[in-house]
């Protein structure tokens, strides 16, 4: 415990270790890639690869080459021509394993919905698979990962992942390439991995492949370095930014996570042309980390109500009551969302600020909730506290962000449903429950250490007297369960408002991604560092590297 000595106030800490990253240092890093040397070259491979679809005559080829391109992160720069081919998919021609399934992931990833019936013919009349198709290992692959493609009651897919796993684990002499890709998919499906760190790490894979197309291959790098040389110029300007804010001198027990922030911003809208979502949400996230520290364990609780009171009120003269430290990261809030809504007033001739303020008080709201439970020493139930948990984890207000973010001029569309009744929208909903549950499964343990009781996973454990391992094993499968209730959002909105399905999606499996090894924000640990090390260095690429020697 820390005691204030002005305010004899007792403070707990929850001992978060100081930044690794030199604010310096990044904005030193230098690339010699970028739109204006580069481009000439990009486009041409893009025309080549072009080519490549249009030239593909097989029906299973054709397939192989769109699940190649997204794995490589370069499927967007050719999105209707992959619409118009999946459009013209008979689904009932192809009759093995690895193309059935493949066609139906690709679809549905795609928001085109396809029946399992497809599967039938693969199936014997009690609902189980072929016996005969435990030894195609690539087929038995592409089940597994079509599985995760299900919607709720779809119970043929629920059979193809336990068929599938159940028959990848024996597998025996398999080249190592295909071994590493099996025990990958096996820990972590790909419509669950992020594009930018799957395409970093497929294109490792893909070099190594004896039907590598060096044009695919060249594209997939140039594309991934271009695009890195944007992120990396975006973050030289927020660490910028960052710096008035100085939480190392005027808030030291915070969090302070800038480079982990934009990584996670950058995820959920890892397109160019977003650059200003990524500054706002990057700005947000830095900001509410801080907000998440003070509520969760710096704060008194009668100074909480009262920042809780200064954010309903909206006014710089709230500052007043707050206690000093409280003024740097209020006056940081509201100077953010400021600038947000002045921007989109010039730029697109709209008012956000009532929508933006009432996220902003949701989301406040929802810490105060479990400070005041944490204070009386009251423990909701899981359910109790999850029905407040996702509002609190922050992504309803970052789904508005991002709505903001990415449709620009052609809101009113989508502002009744998306952003005046958001809590009623599957795709803002879903990824809250999912993120939560991510979010506590992974730093459950760390919590419960230090003392924190807000967490599904130990709140399960006192409701039901379930083991950590238990509790675990339920919260696995809640996921799962989401993650089937978004996949029919997907399909079912995909058309309509495809930005804004992006925008979900790719949020949650940003959220996987960066909850993979712990917790994200407070542990930078290896594995973690060496994730946002990918938004800061280029693909080593040879005849780029040796004419630059010259």
């Amino acid at each position: 415990m820390e005691s204030n000595g002005a305010q004899g106030i007792e403070r707990r800490s929850a001992g978060h270790l100081p930044n690794v990253w030199d604010g310096e240092l990044v904005k030193s890093l230098t690339t010699p890639y970028s739109f204006e040397s580069h481009g000439p070259r990009l486009e041409e491979l893009k025309q080549a690869a072009k080519e490549l679809l249009a030239t593909a005559k097989q029906h299973c080829d054709r397939l192989d080459l769109i699940n190649t391109m997204q794995r490589l992160g370069v499927a967007y720069h050719f999105e209707k021509d992959i619409k118009d081919i999946l459009k013209l998919v008979d689904v009932n021609i192809a009759s093995d394993l690895y193309t059935v399934a493949l066609q139906f992931r690709l679809l549905r990833q795609n928001g085109v919905f396809i029946s399992t019936d497809v599967f039938n013919k693969l199936m014997e009349r009690d609902g189980k698979f072929l016996d005969s198709l435990g030894e195609d290992v690539t087929g038995l692959l592409s089940l597994y990962e079509a599985s995760y493609l299900g919607m709720p009651d779809e119970h043929v897919l629920d059979e193809a992942l336990y068929f599938s796993t159940k028959n990848l684990l024996v597998q025996k002499d398999l080249d190592r390439n295909m071994a590493e890709q099996i025990q990958q998919s096996l820990e972590f499906p790909l419509h669950w991995r992020m594009p930018w760190t799957e395409s970093r790490d497929f294109i490792d894979v893909y070099q190594k492949d004896d039907k590598m197309n060096s044009v695919l291959l060249e594209l997939a790098k140039l594309n991934y370095n271009i695009t890195q040389s944007v992120y990396l110029k975006e973050l030289q300007q927020l660490v910028e930014w960052s710096k008035d804010l100085n939480y190392k001198e005027t808030l030291p027990f915070v969090r302070d996570r800038l480079l982990e922030c934009y990584f996670w911003s950058m995820g959920c809208g890892p397109q160019v042309q977003f650059s200003k979502f990524r500054w706002n949400l990057t700005k947000y996230a830095y900001i509410a980390t801080a907000i998440d520290d003070i509520y969760d364990t710096h704060g008194s609780l009668d100074e909480l109500e009262k920042f809780t009171n200064a954010v309903y009120r909206w006014d710089l003269k709230a500052i007043e009551q707050l206690p000093a430290y409280m003024k740097v990261i209020y006056s940081a809030l509201y100077n953010h969302v400021s600038e947000m809504v002045e921007d989109a007033l010039i730029h697109n001739g709209m008012d956000i600020l009532p929508y933006i303020k009432e996220q902003w008080l949701y989301f406040i709201r929802g810490y105060l909730q479990e400070a005041r439970w944490l204070h009386s020493g009251y423990n909701p139930t899981a359910d109790e506290y999850l029905e407040n948990a996702w509002h609190s984890i922050g992504i309803p207000i970052s789904m508005v962000y991002g709505v903001f973010g990415v449709i620009g001029h052609s809101i009113n569309e989508y502002l009744s449903e998306f952003v005046e009744h958001w809590s009623e929208s599957d795709l803002v909903r879903l990824p809250a429950y999912i993120v939560r549950l991510l979010d506590d499964l992974n730093t459950a343990k760390i919590e419960m250490e230090r003392g924190e009781s807000m967490n599904f996973i130990h709140l399960y454990m006192i409701e039901k007297g379930a083991s950590e391992e238990e509790a675990s094993d339920h919260v696995k499968g809640l996921i799962r369960n989401l993650w089937k209730k978004l996949n029919k959002a997907i399909v079912k909105d995909s058309h309509r408002a495809p930005d804004i399905v992006n925008v979900s999606v790719e949020m949650t499996r940003c959220t996987h991604r960066i909850y993979q090894y712990g917790d994200w924000f407070g542990i930078q640990s290896k594995k973690n560092q060496d994730c946002v090390k990918s938004i800061l260095e280029p693909i080593q690429m040879e005849q780029y590297d040796q004419a630059l020697l010259k």
